[in-house]
């Protein structure tokens, strides 16, 4: 699993910044959801109601409205035909042999979706809650007037969520490792790979100011390793971060710095704000002395010259 690329970086704070500039004030401060008891306090059944129910829970967290009508649709797998071993990660599709994910909600109109959930993707709540938060950034475009379609949805859908609070969800399920006849499988249930997701994760930390720890504790070590980097990268780009903070607008031209990412010792220092000058101390007036005691000192520098042998200047 790689980093981003520079260009690659760049191109995920231009997204990350439009949604910000667009829709920052009414997302307002998001929570960051954990996949903890906390956010998910209800008792999940693997049936259509258990899957709403998720659903519902997370659409609370998002800036969308609580009387939204919701259809969800079960969607078989399509890599999952002929030769597979039937445990899901043996097809020939898309994120390490399966399909790629659905995880799409679809608008009707006045307040309504219909969400698509891979059946797959039921069983095992990491996949689950990413489809289904891919889901809810979808839902959060429509209502914004701004509904994910066209080629670059899944892109646009995931961002929103991210921003909305549900990236620690998206990366979780951006590497998923499954069991195959073949051994373990990465099984990828985002459109975002997940270093890019590690990125975004780590944007929302900073903006937000969430401790990178609070969403480590959470992390696989694939995820934990892209996200320590993509800490790191944020940490030497403060001059980024802030304007993704406060001015948001001013990013998505997409002129603007990026810089490398710095060690311990360069981010450390580099960090400190400059020290300010001390003000210049006040020159010593030269003593004036009286004609008297200039001759005194003249002849005993001429004394002192010659008891050093110095020759005499003339």
């Amino acid at each position: 699993m790689e980093f981003p690329s520079q260009d690659d970086l760049r191109g995920l704070v231009i997204e990350y910044a439009r949604f910000r500039a667009a829709h920052g004030e009414a997302i307002g401060t998001p929570e960051l959801v954990q996949p903890t008891g906390e956010y998910f306090p209800d008792t999940f059944s693997l049936t259509p109601e258990g899957v709403g129910g998720t659903l519902r829970r997370m659409l609370h967290y998002a800036p969308v409205s609580d009387a939204l009508h919701l259809e969800l649709a079960f969607v078989e797998d399509e890599g999952s035909g002929g030769g597979s071993c039937g445990t899901g990660a043996c097809g020939d599709g898309k994120g390490g042999g399966v399909a790629a994910p659905i995880g799409e909600a679809l608008g009707r109109g006045d307040g309504a979706y219909r969400v698509l959930v891979a059946v797959r993707d039921v069983p095992n709540p990491v996949t689950l809650t990413t489809s289904l938060a891919r889901s809810v950034g979808g839902i959060v475009l429509g209502e914004a007037g701004e509904p994910a379609e066209g080629d670059d949805r899944g892109l646009r859908a995931e961002i929103a969520a991210s921003a909305c609070g549900f990236g620690l969800l998206l990366t979780s399920g951006a590497c998923v490792y499954t069991k195959s006849c073949g051994g373990l499988r990465a099984h990828q249930s985002t459109f975002i790979p997940v270093g890019s997701h590690s990125v975004l994760l780590a944007l929302f930390c900073h903006v937000h100011d969430v401790k990178p720890g609070v969403a480590r504790a959470h992390l696989e070590t694939t995820q934990t390793e892209l996200f320590d980097e993509a800490v790191r990268w944020a940490d030497s780009n403060p001059a980024l971060l802030e304007a993704l903070s406060l001015h948001p607008e001013s990013l998505v031209d997409g002129v603007f710095p990026l810089e490398q990412t710095k060690g311990f010792l360069s981010r450390f220092f580099g960090a400190k704000p400059a020290k300010a000058l001390e003000p210049a101390a006040a020159p010593v007036s030269k003593r004036v002395r009286t004609p008297e005691q200039e001759r005194h000192l003249a002849e005993a520098k001429a004394m002192v010259d010659e008891a050093l042998g110095a020759p005499d200047a003339r």
